[in-house]
């Protein structure tokens, strides 16, 4: 093809790029914002949510100073439907995420508070949702100070005493706390900062070790559509990857930006326009596979259906995936610009999604960047299904760039050495706590290998992937999927009696 007829095409398209003609959509953010959304226990209706209350209560912004007085609103659901006096407290933690009646008002953990005459309580984490410590939802770095795993962790402790302080019947209830994904982490750690306010934990999809080059993550992708369709989908993935990758280093992207309906601001020669790209990319898969794991034969099948070559056609799905109907390209372009990427966690991005306060938990104190760098070749496969183009600096330099030289790679290590000094990480089973706790992990899950999977504490259910296991117990679910939540309710029962 003669690239050079594309010329005044990208000419007339800054034209009216510049002019604000031609609107910038963010094609990172879709998959990104999907990424942090609630788990869910299943569907549910008004009916059901009829008993759930919102509340609100008051928390100190830091908790770990005892001079400063500023107080903040934490928001909370309560459903006290099936309560009886002493009966337990079941405490679904909220992570990264707006919370929402769902959890209190369907799936496992409703279901055992109805079978042992509990109370259900769900709490929002600090800047998320509606619990915002300053006004105007600024999250200037400043601000983001007070934005850690031990304020949020005391926010509980506050939250579990200040609820049994208020109410004669909870005094003796035991306390069972219930989290997924990062809220499952922090309801393990709980056992340790606070053992004598926990009587058991149920930490579903839970990660327990701070790492910055988190790679193992895309290689339990690939190992995942692999296992749920085959090792002809993943080889397409690879090939296509490689030939996407051929045309940047060749200079010969211009059409496939032209395909993919890409803004004239993008540059196909700078480092961090590249990256981006890629980790885009990367990012949609990850999204399906964590959070849409039953979709990935569908994936796979309209990735082996494109009717072109084992190079073209991850082009040709990200064509399905990117472009708008022609008649709107005129009028839209995608921003696949690193300018576009740091959008979504600077001051300016919107906080509702969680997408600033998040990054700069990750950035501060957890790391888990999901890269591809070129040492991170799957160790099973001997390959990268999704190639080596995201290394870790880049996510360190979107770390400096959305909140400062503050919050650089320095400050991470150190968050991440103290991080795991203190909870132990894969040695969590060292804890004198560590009998309190099941995990469960769903096979599928990319986020499995940071968390805890042997011995009797925790659980693999084959064939599912990250927090999957919160819907009650369904006759259309799999065996290995019931007998695991069959498991959860007689731990957390054995926890409840008692003594």
């Amino acid at each position: 093809m003669n690239y050079t007829c594309l010329v005044p095409l990208f000419t007339l398209l800054f034209a009216l790029f510049v002019s604000g003609s031609l609107k910038a959509l963010n094609p990172y953010r879709h998959s990104w914002e999907l990424l942090l959304q609630e788990p869910s226990s299943g569907p549910y209706t008004r009916e059901d949510a009829a008993a759930v209350q919102e509340l609100w209560l008051t928390q100190n912004l830091d908790h770990f100073e005892a001079g400063d007085n500023r107080t903040w609103q934490m928001r909370y659901f309560r459903n006290a439907k099936y309560h009886k006096p002493q009966g337990p407290m079941y405490i679904f933690l909220g992570g990264e995420w707006t919370i929402t009646p769902g959890l209190l008002s369907t799936g496992l953990t409703h279901d055992m508070a109805v079978e042992n005459a509990g109370i259900l309580f769900y709490t929002e984490h600090r800047y998320y949702g509606q619990s915002w410590p300053f006004e105007n939802n600024n999250l200037t770095v400043k601000n983001l100070k007070y934005l850690n795993l031990h304020q949020a962790l005391a926010d509980v402790a506050h939250f579990i005493r200040y609820q049994k302080s208020q109410s004669a019947n909870l005094t003796h209830s035991k306390v069972i706390l219930i989290g997924g994904s990062y809220s499952g982490s922090m309801a393990a750690w709980m056992t340790h900062l606070y053992p004598e306010l926990v009587a058991a934990v149920w930490a579903s999809s839970a990660p327990l070790l701070a790492k910055a080059d988190f790679y193992e993550y895309m290689h339990r992708v690939e190992n995942s559509l692999t296992l749920s369709y085959g090792s002809n989908c993943t080889r397409r993935l690879e090939r296509g990857f490689e030939h996407l990758v051929n045309l940047f280093n060749e200079n010969k992207a211009s059409d496939l930006l032209r395909r993919l309906n890409a803004c004239p601001n993008y540059n196909a020669s700078d480092s961090l326009d590249r990256i981006s790209f890629f980790s885009g990319i990367n990012n949609y898969f990850a999204w399906i596979t964590q959070s849409y794991s039953a979709y990935l034969p569908q994936l796979c099948e309209t990735l082996l259906s494109q009717h072109s070559s084992d190079a073209e056609s991850l082009l040709t799905f990200l064509e399905l995936l990117y472009t708008l109907d022609q008649r709107w390209n005129a009028y839209y372009c995608q921003d696949f610009s690193y300018k576009s990427m740091l959008q979504l966690y600077s001051e300016s991005s919107d906080h509702s999604s969680g997408s600033r306060a998040w990054f700069y938990q990750t950035c501060s104190q957890f790391g888990w960047f999901t890269t591809t760098g070129r040492s991170a070749i799957n160790t099973t496969s001997g390959t990268s299904t999704f190639g080596s183009e995201v290394p870790l600096w880049y996510f360190e330099q979107l770390c400096r760039d959305a909140f400062g030289p503050e919050v650089g790679p320095a400050t991470l290590a150190l968050g991440i050495a103290q991080m795991n000094s203190e909870f132990g990480g894969h040695d969590f089973d060292h804890s004198l706590r560590y009998r309190q706790v099941l995990f469960t992990h769903g096979e599928l899950d990319p986020w499995r290998v940071l968390g805890y999977e042997g011995g009797c504490q925790a659980l693999v259910i084959a064939g599912y992937s990250h927090v999957e296991d919160l819907a009650s117990i369904n006759v259309q679910d799999s065996v290995p999927m019931n007998l695991a939540k069959l498991r959860v309710m007689s731990f957390l029962r054995r926890h409840t009696e008692v003594i």
